[in-house]
């Protein structure tokens, strides 16, 4: 039934991706030649200088600004929701972002993903403004694949880099917008253009989120607000300086928080399969609350936040020549406050039980610096190239006056990790047609961890190399061939057994990836059709066992640690090492597919819109052993995990086993109709729908099927009214037309994204 109606509402709203829309918003430029033509050309900087999206030898997602504003995103998940062949989870901190399989589901900032999220080319391992709204933004670029090379590590996967309005010179524009809507959602947000003089301009915007919780009974709100100030100074025609300053606050609870503890706040119980949506509202189930230790009743609106996050940036960009160019960027975060958060003291997955409540300073304190100087061509040239320096540190500690037996801040975690690196890639032209690809990083990584209540600091040095080589070939004018080998990391790091009081550093996660792909364009440009094959051979995938800070008591077993073994994990004391929280290494992997985003101008106001992917992750047969404690004596890569019915530990062989968040098939369909009015008024109406088949959230594939998240549709509509001034617009949206709650992540507890929310911005410009 739920199949049908989707069926129904993809055919009926028809539908665009988020991606294939934004090609008619303000990132949009007229191709040359192309006057006229609606279909038109996206300008981007994937590969590190502007050009045309179809001349990137890389697959990439371009998400529009204005649309992401009418629509009053306010997540990184909701941003990329209908974008095929990437997978996001909600966190503390922002989000957890899965392209083709590789990424992470921990909490930003407790571990290095494997795709690297950027605000203006600028790496953060917590992107706390992810959470408040994606406020002023030109335009999210979505980068699919190993952009070692060209973004560092991190970006082993894939990168997705939010850019954001600059200052423009002698502009005294402004835009704004206020959106409400269910859940008591009210947001707003304001942007300034302020020439200050011939050679100075200055730029404020802002944004403030506030709605109710998703979940039930929770009362408390989840609020944010964010502030940005940009500088732009040009003194010469060869010389650009860009100051910026961006302020970040999160408060109430619900998804937004960074809670140190998030389970309370935005878990449901465990669901076998999709029973979860056939048993009622999964966002109000139950009763939630619990009793503390004095007998009084503990709700999860106890859970508050009270976080702040500072950003300082600036870069400088000096033509040396004609044909050089010097860019210097350096940056700095500071984050601040903490969370007071409410958990059982029960297994994790239960939703009720004895509850403890306590402070949780995850960031006492939190300090992130980079800095970059890269010396490259002009965009101009024939010949692309760059050569560059990078440097990365960040520093975090955590504690908390609840639930670890420490002296103060002192005895909290401390973990951070510094990387240096040297980099280049230059892109060749052999003949007017053929172009050759060669570039090469070499970075240093040094981790450091002092886990809580433990004087020593532990440390590990690392290094890697990543290469790209590949070609591009015009076919003609409108086509172009490319091929690609490329590799990207993810760091290894530190692990810290608590029973033996010993650390083991695990390894760095390696993918090397080859793609081959077609960009083209046909009648008159009015299809774009881009298709791309990939294979990715993996090494050392990383994970981390799936059960938290227990004690474990053998409750069945012929011998401790054998096949079969049922261990019950409770509260209190030591962490022995069955119940420890190790990071491994899963010795090999690999993941074969396939990509393909339409876009057909219809008419001049028909926009259809077909994306998918194509994929299979696996895990190899052949692994070996590869689980760092409580590994059963049979030969395997064996995983720990906590049954979320029994709370029983068990173990999971992982060996030929798909990865998690890679769904075989995953599509989005579209459609865009635009009425114009004589009076130069328009009205676009359209949605789209999104298809995922089956897939697990964790690398465990549990008997009961807690992790499984079956075949889905999800439906998005839209509307928008913009007068013939282009001043003033007002925009309708509902998001998750269908109510279905999608399976983020599991194992300890269950977590869904969004629900069904609808609304109306307000839109107006001056």
């Amino acid at each position: 039934m739920r199949t049908a109606f989707a069926l129904l509402c993809g055919v009926a709203a028809a539908a665009i991706s988020t991606q294939a829309q934004a090609q008619s918003d303000q990132a949009e430029t007229a191709q040359p030649g192309d006057a006229g033509n609606a279909s038109g050309d996206i300008i981007v900087t994937a590969a590190r200088h502007s050009q045309s999206l179809q001349k990137v030898s890389a697959t990439v997602d371009v998400l529009g600004g204005e649309d992401l504003a009418a629509r009053a995103t306010v997540s990184m998940a909701q941003a990329l929701a209908a974008t095929p062949g990437v997978n996001t989870t909600t966190q503390p901190g922002g989000s957890a972002i899965n392209i083709r399989g590789l990424g992470a589901d921990t909490p930003t900032g407790t571990t290095q993903g494997s795709v690297a999220l950027e605000f203006d080319g600028v790496y953060n391992i917590i992107a706390l403004g992810t959470t408040t709204g994606l406020f002023d933004v030109s335009r999210i670029e979505v980068l699919k694949g190993p952009q070692g090379t060209r973004y560092g590590p991190n970006a082993e996967g894939g990168v997705v880099n939010v850019i954001t309005n600059d200052p423009v010179l002698g502009d005294w524009s402004g835009r704004g917008s206020v959106t409400v809507g269910n859940y008591a959602l009210k947001r707003v947000e304001l942007a300034q253009n302020i020439p200050l003089g011939d050679k100075l301009a200055l730029r404020v915007s802002g944004a403030a989120v506030d709605r109710n919780s998703y979940f039930k009974p929770a009362a408390s709100d989840s609020v944010a607000q964010s502030l940005r100030a940009k500088l732009l100074a040009q003194p010469t025609d060869d010389l650009t300086v860009k100051l910026t300053y961006q302020v970040d606050h999160i408060g109430g609870t619900g998804q937004g928080s960074e809670a140190g503890y998030p389970i309370i706040i935005s878990k449901v119980a465990p669901y076998s399969g999709d029973s979860i949506n056939d048993s009622g509202n999964p966002w109000h189930k139950g009763d939630l609350c619990g009793t503390d230790s004095s007998g009084n009743t503990v709700c999860p609106s106890d859970n508050k936040s009270d976080v702040t996050s500072q950003t300082f940036s600036g870069s400088v960009s000096y033509n040396v020549t004609d044909a050089v160019v010097l860019d210097v960027t350096g940056s700095y975060m500071k984050i601040t406050g903490s969370d007071y958060s409410c958990t059982d003291s029960g297994p994790p997955w239960a939703t009720s039980g004895t509850t403890t409540c306590g402070h949780v300073y995850s960031y006492a304190p939190f300090n992130q610096y980079s800095a970059e100087a890269r010396l490259h061509s002009d965009a101009s040239s024939k010949v692309q190239w760059n050569l560059g320096y990078y440097y990365w540190d960040y520093r975090q500690t955590k504690w908390d006056d609840a639930f670890q037996s420490v002296d103060g801040k002192l005895g909290g975690t401390q973990n951070g990790t510094r990387t240096n690196a040297l980099f280049g890639e230059v892109t060749y032209p052999l003949t007017d047609r053929l172009r050759v690809i060669g570039g090469a990083r070499y970075s240093w990584d040094r981790r450091m961890l002092k886990p809580a209540g433990v004087s020593t600091v532990y440390t590990a040095n690392l290094s890697h190399f990543d290469y790209r080589v590949g070609e591009e070939y015009d076919i003609a004018p409108n086509m172009m061939q490319y091929f690609t080998a490329s590799s990207g990391y993810r760091p290894g790091g530190i692990t810290y057994d608590g029973s033996s009081g010993t650390a083991s550093v695990f390894k760095s996660e390696v993918t090397r990836a080859y793609e081959f792909g077609l960009k083209n364009r046909f009648f008159d440009n009015r299809l774009t059709l881009n298709l791309s094959a990939f294979y990715y051979d993996q090494s050392n995938y990383q994970d981390i066992d799936s059960y938290a800070g227990y004690d474990v008591t053998l409750t069945s077993a012929s011998s401790a640690g054998a096949v079969g073994d049922t261990y019950t994990c409770q509260n209190g004391g030591n962490q022995p090492a069955e119940c420890s929280l190790p990071t491994f290494n899963i010795k090999n992997a690999y993941n074969i597919g396939l990509e393909w985003q339409a876009r057909y101008l219809v008419t001049d106001n028909d926009v259809l819109g077909f994306n998918g992917t194509l994929m299979k992750a696996r895990f190899n047969k052949k692994q070996g052993a590869c689980a760092t404690v409580a590994a059963p004596t049979a030969t395997g890569c064996w995983i720990g995990y906590n049954d979320q019915g029994t709370g029983d530990l068990l173990f999971y062989n992982l060996a030929g086993t798909s990865q998690p968040h890679s769904p075989t098939f995953s599509m989005a369909v579209s459609y865009e109709h635009t009425f114009r009015f004589a009076s130069g008024a328009s009205l676009a109406i359209g949605g789209d729908a999104f298809h995922s088949s089956g897939y697990w959230v964790h690398p465990v594939h549990d008997a009961a099927g807690y992790g499984y998240q079956p075949a889905y549709w999800q439906e998005n509509l839209n509307a928008r009214f913009t007068t013939a001034n282009e001043r003033i617009s007002v925009a309708a949206f509902v998001k998750n037309l269908s109510n279905y709650a999608v399976k983020q992540s599991t194992l300890p507890a269950t977590t869904i994204g969004d629900p069904r929310t609808y609304g109306v911005t307000l839109g107006f410009n001056w």
